[in-house]
């Protein structure tokens, strides 16, 4: 069974700019709450789209960690997809449109699947929390913050705190 999030964050800054600044792999640590260093490593495995993405992150309570996964962006769609290359059920993307002021629409969208750490997740969070739903808010004015204000990222609270 999969289990699907989804956000969406109006940013003022046009759509071009935002998904300009956002489909640079470097930025990724700037606005996703885990991760510490992202880069491209090469093409991604055979299958999979765009490049290979190597992250080094961490999570509150869960420790550090390293991931590699695929890594694509279209630049006609304003449009990015990632997901695991191997041995996890896990993908999303991101997607950048404009609006008539001016402004943007960001709307981020994770699928995890059987073999994702979606479960785990859940299982060790306070009854009543959603850590994933947290952590997309996070992201979301993480991306916010930085493009309007060029401040820090949002760091979202422990998933057992």
């Amino acid at each position: 069974m999969t289990k699907e999030y989804q956000q969406t964050q109006v940013i003022d800054r046009r759509a071009d700019e935002a998904f300009a600044w956002l489909k640079d792999v470097s930025n990724l640590p700037h606005y996703l709450p885990p991760i510490k260093n992202a880069e491209i490593e090469g093409p991604s495995a055979e299958g999979a789209p765009g490049q290979r993405v190597s992250l080094k992150g961490e999570i509150p309570d869960r420790g550090e960690f390293e991931s590699e996964g695929y890594f694509s962006a279209d630049e006609d769609e304003r449009r990015m997809e990632w997901g695991a290359e191997t041995d996890r059920d896990y993908s999303g993307w991101l997607q950048v449109s404009d609006r008539d002021d001016n402004k943007s629409e960001v709307t981020v969208h994770l699928d995890f699947g059987e073999r994702s750490v979606e479960g785990q997740i859940q299982e060790e969070s306070r009854e009543g929390r959603d850590p994933l739903e947290e952590a997309l808010a996070a992201t979301l004015e993480s991306i916010r913050r930085q493009l309007e204000e060029g401040s820090g990222k949002v760091r979202p609270p422990s998933p057992r705190g």
